[in-house]
């Protein structure tokens, strides 16, 4: 008896809805969007109003937001955003990694903070990331968004630290320095399994949850790269 050939089933792009109030820089984003097979662009906004209202209406799985818009700016709208729809996943979209409008957004339910400077694949990888389930930050400006969400009231104290293993460490401060899985993975020479598996272990021994709060520890550690 032939065997039955199963054919190929083609993957189904991620969805993304673009809000930003410069039409030139949304339309050459969209623009560039368009060039990848995994993603594809289903709405546009000039504003967070406009944002919110395309969110509930098209269901997007990716929502890239510009911090600074009016009337109704990208904090805000991720707050909104997030609050209807928990599986949505929203990354920032800043020229500057200052400003607590930034911190305010992840604390909203952002989750990631990209620079509008990130090249082309830089970006691609990190929304591949994100998409993942990991936590998207441009690379030079993690640490510092990182350390200002850090709340000394909350998480492990510093005592914590001694749970973990060199190789933990290791892993601990690529990650504080905003490498992706795949990077740390290369910076160390193991698998991305094995990274990932070392992530479990530290959030297991810090008894902490996500990469943003692992990352956080790493910052008030001292751990900057």
């Amino acid at each position: 008896m032939t065997p039955t050939t199963v054919p190929n089933v083609p993957t189904v792009p991620t969805t993304v809805l673009v809000a930003d109030d410069h039409a030139l820089f949304r339309d050459g984003l969209q623009a560039l969007i368009g060039r990848w097979d995994d993603f594809e662009v289903i709405g546009a906004a000039a504003d967070g109003t406009e944002a919110v209202r395309l969110a509930r209406a098209l269901r997007p799985a990716l929502v890239l937001m510009d911090v600074r818009m009016e009337p109704m700016g990208g904090v805000e709208a991720t707050r909104q955003i997030t609050a209807a729809d928990p599986d949505v996943r929203v990354a920032m979209l800043t020229v500057s990694s200052l400003g607590e409008d930034v911190y305010q957004a992840l604390r909203s339910g952002a989750h990631g903070y990209l620079s509008k400077n990130d090249p082309a694949e830089r970006l691609h990888e990190s929304l591949v990331g994100l998409m993942g389930g990991e936590t998207a930050m441009s690379p030079g400006i993690a640490a510092r968004v990182l350390a200002d969400l850090a709340d000394p009231r909350r998480g492990a104290g510093p005592q914590a630290a001694d749970r973990l293993t060199v190789r933990e460490r290791d892993v601990l401060r690529l990650l504080v320095d905003g490498l992706s899985n795949d990077e740390i993975a290369r910076d160390l020479f193991v698998s991305e399994a094995t990274v990932k598996k070392h992530l479990g272990s530290i959030m297991t021994k810090l008894h902490m949850r996500n990469r943003v709060q692992v990352a956080v520890f790493g910052v008030r550690q001292g751990l900057v790269g």
